[in-house]
């Protein structure tokens, strides 16, 4: 399989051109470029032919944002996140629609069951660690096709452990790491379409 070309060899467009002349104009509003750099550059940025001609003008600008590069999210710093500790005795606990999972949950489905419904979560990190002490309850996890939950850390105990998502996560996709023990509960993953 051949490589693929590097995206700096590939031909720029007026809308790429005209992206990075704007750039230039407001490097001379903050003081960063004089009018006479500013056109030295601008007529490099017009006789330019390749995207990487046209980083080349903006190099030594701090912060130029070039709509063709794509940027890595900076990494969240997860020693700052507080654990998410849930603990279902008489009644059950949930985080079901549009939630933030943190790095680390821990599980406490005593009495009940702790559901985890993943569908729409915002999950910002390449591994979360569920930590589960069962006891007559259940951990639920409702788990997108394209997530991976790793549940070889369970204990099954009296109770069973059922995951239907022990396949590689998808590119990007986060995988879920549970450990502990399902005491006379049940772990177990259902898929997104799955209906109660």
């Amino acid at each position: 399989m051949a490589d693929e070309p590097d995206h700096r060899d590939m031909r720029a467009g007026d809308r790429d051109r005209e992206a990075v002349a704007q750039l230039l104009h407001e490097a001379h509003g903050e003081g960063r470029l004089d009018l006479a750099e500013v056109d030295e550059r601008l007529v490099t940025v017009y006789a330019s032919r390749t995207y990487g001609e046209l980083e080349a003008v903006v190099t030594d600008l701090p912060g130029a944002a070039l709509p063709w590069v794509t940027r890595a999210p900076a990494p969240v710093p997860t020693a700052d996140i507080p654990v998410l500790t849930l603990t279902a005795n008489m009644a059950s606990e949930k985080r079901v629609g549009v939630w933030e999972v943190p790095p680390h949950i821990v599980a406490v489905p005593s009495a009940s069951d702790v559901k985890l419904d993943f569908r729409e979560a915002i999950c910002r990190h390449e591994r979360v660690h569920i930590e589960v002490h069962g006891s007559m309850g259940s951990l639920v996890l409702i788990v997108p096709d394209d997530w991976s939950v790793d549940t070889d850390g369970v204990s099954s105990g009296w109770g069973s452990v059922k995951n239907r998502h022990r396949g590689p996560a998808g590119p990007g996709k986060p995988t879920i790491v549970v450990t502990g023990k399902a005491g006379m509960g049940t772990v177990k993953t259902r898929g997104p379409y799955f209906y109660e």
